[in-house]
């Protein structure tokens, strides 16, 4: 391979991390060196802390030896005080005016006892705080430091090390913001799903998997959303279209199974496949007993436990009576606990306590 299929390669590598180890490898066999490594760091503090690694195929073998010290606080390189002073370097552990010669000796020690030998690099800064590396270590045994050969390499390197560096940030970060809005929309209860005109089903948090499983007239397969009912199906389908308004109502078996369908958003484009809509939904029914954590009404509302378990089982639908032979106590202990919880709430009646509960939890 020669360098221009390598810088093609590590190009390739950007949305597959599996591909790194073989990009690597070919990087590691053009230098003749023991190891490479690609690392992205953040500044915590004093010190530098790696949130991404790809290793070549000795070093992932190697892996739990060299964590133990090369990628761990002891090593010098993960001071803050290491990082790139400009927007980019080309650096070796000996000629670093970061390091002391106290910091040479620790890394030449260091080094030795994971099976390296003295290691140089490329580095860029991708945030404030924040920069990528690009790291080579030479055989035990082997005290070189960078030769002039390495350097041309890798300044032919540098430029697409760069881009590839920002490239790979940039998706570091949608995929953070992408498990926050994944997490959101999973402990969110209300359900959503996302479909498109047809039907078919590209995305759908916890809440609609359970409700679309407890509900009768509703159900997945083969990638799609199937209602028990022709007629209920075309009603969906019109209204995801925008041909009957943005809600309907689906009937189930019993009066208490009634699904109510909101179009959030519609005509959304699905970017895998031109010219399909997509169209964000929300279900939920009315009959469904809502899932409430006693733990969160006792911090939201300063209750006791024994109160807060008393209030979310009559926001599920239990009476006082019932909830009293359920948790097997006298119902005059499961009334006490209702007038406490009314005074703490700052309300008069069951039905008010009920839904200043469920306004709060809805809203949050």
């Amino acid at each position: 391979m020669d360098d221009n299929q390598l810088i093609a390669t590590m190009y390739g590598a950007v949305g597959e991390e599996l591909r790194w180890t073989a990009v690597l490898d070919a990087i590691k066999m053009r230098l003749g060196v023991a190891s490479a490594v690609f690392q992205g760091l953040v500044a915590d503090k004093d010190d530098l802390v790696p949130y991404l690694c790809r290793r070549d195929t000795w070093s992932t073998q190697q892996a739990e030896r060299h964590d133990a010290w090369a990628n761990s606080p002891l090593n010098p390189r993960f001071r803050r005080d290491t990082e790139p002073r400009g927007e980019e370097e080309i650096e070796s552990d000996q000629r670093s005016l970061a390091f002391t010669a106290a910091d040479r000796e620790a890394l030449r020690h260091g080094l030795a006892a994971c099976g390296l030998g003295p290691g140089f690099w490329l580095g860029c800064k991708t945030a404030p705080g924040e920069h990528t590396t690009m790291i080579f270590h030479r055989h035990v045994g082997d005290g070189r430091d960078i030769t002039e050969a390495d350097l041309g390499f890798l300044n032919q390197l540098l430029p697409h090390f760069r881009q590839v560096s920002g490239l790979l940030a940039k998706m570091a970060g949608y995929e953070a913001r992408l498990a926050v809005a994944d997490a959101f929309m999973d402990s969110t209860s209300l359900a959503l799903i996302a479909c498109d005109r047809d039907l078919g089903l590209q995305w759908m948090n916890a809440a609609a998997e359970r409700l679309i499983d407890t509900l009768p007239q509703i159900a997945r397969a083969s990638g799609k959303l199937r209602l028990s009912a022709f007629e209920a199906e075309q009603v969906v389908r019109e209204t995801i279209r925008g041909q009957k308004g943005d809600t309907c109502r689906i009937a189930g078996d019993q009066p208490c199974e009634v699904l109510h369908l909101r179009v959030l958003r519609r005509d959304a484009a699905d970017r895998r496949r031109p010219g399909n809509r997509l169209a964000l939904i929300a279900l939920c029914s009315p009959g469904t007993a809502p899932s409430i954590d006693a733990a969160e009404v006792a911090d939201l509302f300063g209750l006791t436990m024994a109160e807060a378990m008393l209030t979310t089982h009559l926001v599920g639908g239990m009476t006082v009576k019932d909830f009293a032979a359920y948790r097997g106590i006298a119902e005059g202990t499961a009334r006490m606990q209702l007038k406490s919880a009314l005074a703490k709430t700052g309300v008069g009646r069951q039905a008010d306590l009920v839904r200043q509960v469920c306004q709060s939890l809805a809203r949050l």
